[in-house]
């Protein structure tokens, strides 16, 4: 078996062609100007149009980021710290301070989103398989194919950009990493150290952790073949180059990464709270909550056949509780991947294909628990990631680099047979490509014949839910009526055949494609196409294939002429209470709990015209989950606590009905949403004589409900304070007047005749925020579980909370240097190459000038 370390033999696939004629450059040219022209005709409605997508998490981010844009419009600085979202969130909106190529691209993203990144993903492919094989053909297949492979327009449309960003640099990962094991030098360490950072940069470390599962697993076949070609040492200086590249691509990434790490120990994904009322732990998320979305093991198939499954949204009948549509990939391309494994035997082709498989098997979840529930308990950051699923965004890339090898294996002629063997015997070509081909339309054929023998066109518990559908309309009804039981079977049957028929018109046209793509190869191999005219053919097949179903994902309805702040709602209710926080002061004085759209933890939108106590997010901090789940319980049939709503600075609540302890501020005529005030609120600071040490969290949650506590009056702590304080009554003074407000910056001034606990009703977070007073630096103490106070003397003070984490200063300053390393050493390493071939070039012509 051949060694992937070795280079590739650059013969071409025909001598004499048009295509071949051409100058290598010209090729290039030629396939990234068709990349170019795809990008733009497939998403022509943003590019031309002026349109923009409005996917839900567009939208959810803009909400929850909204404030930091307004304070970097009116102060042109970027605020690390969210105060509208939750009760304050670090890192929402966060920019990093060090310009990398990133940024050039990203300057991109307002004229011409998504088609530029599409482009660089494409691009990254391309010249990734071209670097394997040596075949432009190949690469622009590639490029094509994982550029449209349908869930990249999914994700687009849906908002996950982040997400799209990070596929759109693994390509140059992979790229980086192969240059690296072929060629170990620092040049390929830096290379790629600077393409993992770029990945890195994207924030999405999902995607960047499953790219690197692919590499691990390329790089073990790979140690199996130096061991078994005695190539080890070569292998080891290769690891050993990679291993610093990785050191300097975190290095240069550590600037937003060592501020999210930081954040991740205190969020839902990677601690718990301390049942001693400590401030965070280790670990990850519980395997329930981890392997949702796992793919169903026949859902694999919608690899091959996009609509097996019913495709996306109220079609899909799969094990998932939704899924937005499947990731295809085309027949062609399994089949020209399959060829690639079976008939290019080298360690790069079978570390390519263990990825493959790997990485889809890690997207089983739950159903492969075999190997995922090891990976789960003991792999490094394996427990820290939910969805499955998205495992096999990272196996499409996998498959299009194989079938990219694949077209290069069927495009080339064996130039060793004599011409006169090549009339007697048969292309020994044709009969794999056949095969490969052959198998994978057996496969879809025979489904397409006899779907039932694998598929059951059933969700699962369809028939229970169709019942209780039933049930809840006609509450009269006996469950065991016969006629009820009828109408499920009907509707059960009634839905099955209209997918057992959307399955069998995507399999009809699975055959279709992969018939016309295996002609177009077998036509070439019977030398009735040339080479770049089969491959084209076979480009431009996929293309169709996965431009008509991509359609169905990114249709009109996924664009629109609003900006996106546009697009969130603003009501009635809105109106009012923005009114309210102008006449207040602006930020800080309320927050908003709304209950009207109901679960206020399943959406943004709130967070967009108001500082709320709600919002949605994926790495809520732990112990604001707690609040949620163990004090302020909003699910409770009394509602939610009225004392977690009063320490919170719980102003008003939108709700369809009046609530305890509340008072309606505001009907909303359309509506009759009701806006109320709840006047026990507390101030966003306040002073407090007595307090209370309470060291268990359960006990401090149920003391902090109890109906006879009252926070102006008692802070609960985990621990004593350095000295006591006085207690207030109505002789005392005990003042506090908030004198400014911004996400990073809160200032008070505070007056009391004896010392106190001044309370500050802010979400407690003590990997960031410092407290001064009178300009020196003093504790602050976690109050009322998730609070933070800080103990003042007798006297007049001025109080300044500050957010100052030391992650991201550190972190910006080491990814300042390193970029500079690794962009400098690059530079310097293209500017040595050009001054050799300058100097060549010059005892070239002194050599002219002698003769």
């Amino acid at each position: 078996m051949a060694s992937s370390v070795r280079s590739p033999s650059p013969r071409a696939a025909h001598a004499d062609t048009v295509w071949t004629r051409l100058s290598p450059g010209a090729r290039h040219g030629v396939c990234l100007g068709l990349f170019l022209i795809l990008a733009l005709s497939f998403y022509s409605p943003v590019v031309f149009e002026d349109n923009s997508f409005q996917g839900g998490d567009n939208t959810t981010f803009r909400a929850n980021a909204q404030v930091t844009i307004e304070h970097h419009e009116k102060t042109g600085e970027w605020p690390r710290w969210a105060p509208n979202v939750f009760s304050g969130m670090p890192y929402i909106n966060y920019k990093t301070a060090v310009t990398q190529l990133d940024d050039l691209v990203g300057m991109a993203r307002s004229v011409a989103w998504p088609v530029g990144h599409l482009f660089v993903l494409m691009v990254g492919v391309y010249f990734l398989v071209f670097y394997l094989t040596r075949n432009q053909l190949s690469g622009l297949l590639s490029g094509v194919a994982f550029g449209f492979t349908t869930y990249i327009p999914i994700i687009i449309a849906v908002g996950h950009n982040t997400k799209f960003i990070a596929l759109a640099y693994a390509p140059y990962v992979l790229l980086t990493f192969a240059y690296t094991l072929r060629n170990p030098s620092l040049l390929g360490s830096l290379l790629f150290a600077g393409t993992l950072a770029l990945q890195l940069r994207a924030k999405h470390p999902q995607i960047v952790f499953y790219v690197g599962m692919v590499l691990a697993l390329w790089w073990l076949v790979e140690v199996i073949g130096a061991v078994r070609e005695d190539r080890v040492p070569e292998l080891a200086t290769s690891t050993g180059w990679l291993g610093l590249g990785t050191v300097l691509g975190l290095c240069m990434a550590a600037q937003p990464y060592l501020a999210r790490y930081e954040h991740k120990q205190f969020s839902v994904r990677g601690a718990a709270a301390a049942a001693g009322g400590g401030d965070g732990g280790g670990g990850g998320m519980g395997w329930e909550a981890a392997m949702r979305w796992s793919q169903g093991p026949g859902e694999l198939f919608t690899f091959a056949v996009a609509d097996a499954f019913g495709g996306g949204g109220q079609t899909y009948w799969g094990p998932k509780t939704f899924t937005e549509g499947p990731h295809y990939v085309t027949g062609a391309v399994l089949a020209l991947a399959g060829l690639a494994v079976w008939k290019m035997r080298t360690w790069l082709v079978w570390g390519l294909g263990l990825a493959a498989l790997g990485t889809a098997l890690f997207s089983l979840g739950k159903y492969a628990a075999w190997i995922n529930w090891p990976m789960f308990q003991y792999f490094p950051f394996f427990d820290a990631f939910r969805g499955p699923e998205m495992w096999l965004s990272v196996t499409a890339l996998v498959l299009v680099v194989l079938a990219g090898i694949g077209l290069d294996y069927a495009l080339r002629r064996d130039e060793a047979r004599s011409r006169r063997k090549r009339q007697q015997q048969a292309d020994p070509r044709q009969r794999p490509i056949l095969l490969s081909f052959g198998i994978i339309f057996g496969i879809v054929g025979l489904m397409w014949l006899a779907p039932n023998t694998m598929l059951d066109f059933e969700k699962p518990n369809e028939a229970q839910r169709i019942r209780q559908a039933l049930l809840r309309q006609n509450p009269n009804v006996s469950p065991q009526n016969p006629k009820v039981q009828q109408a499920v079977r009907q509707q059960v049957q009634k839905l099955k055949q209209q997918r057992r028929s959307a399955f069998a018109t995507d399999a009809q046209r699975t055959l279709l494609f992969l018939a016309l793509a295996a002609g177009a190869l077998v036509l070439y191999r019977r030398r009735t196409l040339p080479a770049w005219g089969a491959g084209l053919a076979v480009v431009a097949i996929v293309a169709v294939d996965l431009w008509g179903v991509d359609a169905r994902y990114m249709n009109e309805d996924r664009y629109s002429s609003e900006e996106t702040e546009q697009a969130i709602p603003t009501y009635q209710f809105d109106r009012f209470i923005k009114k309210k926080q102008q006449e207040a002061g602006g930020l800080g004085r309320f927050r908003v709990l709304s209950l009207a759209e109901g679960d206020p933890t399943s959406t943004a939108r709130p967070s967009y015209h108001y500082e709320s106590i709600g919002g949605y997010h994926g790495a809520k901090l732990r112990r604001y989950q707690d609040y949620l789940d163990h004090i302020l319980r909003v699910n409770a049939s009394d509602g939610p606590n009225e004392n977690a709503l009063d320490l919170m600075n719980t102003r008003y609540l939108v709700a369809r009905q009046q609530l305890p302890g509340t008072e309606v501020a505001h009907r909303s005529r359309q509506s009759g949403v009701l806006v109320l005030e709840n006047p026990d609120a507390v101030p966003r600071g306040f002073l407090v004589g007595d307090t209370e040490v309470t060291e268990g969290a359960e006990e401090t949650w149920a003391q902090l409900r109890d109906a006879s506590f009252d926070p102006r009056q008692t802070a609960v702590l985990p621990e004593p304070l350095e000295a006591p304080v006085t207690p207030i009554d109505s002789s005392s003074t005990a003042e506090v007047n908030l004198d400014r407000y911004a996400p990073e910056e809160m200032r008070w001034t505070v007056q009391t005749d004896a010392p106190r606990l001044f309370v500050a009703s802010e979400v407690y977070y003590p990997a960031g925020w410092n407290a001064y007073l009178n300009g020196e630096q003093v504790p602050i103490h976690r109050v009322d579980y998730l609070l933070r106070g800080v103990r003042v003397p007798e006297g007049e003070h001025t109080l300044v909370m500050r957010f100052e984490p030391t992650a991201d200063r550190y972190g910006t300053w080491i990814a300042a240097a390193s970029t500079v390393l690794v962009y400098g050493g690059v530079l310097t390493y293209a500017g040595l190459r050009v001054r050799r071939r300058w100097l060549r070039a010059d005892d070239d012509e002194a050599d002219d000038a002698d003769a």
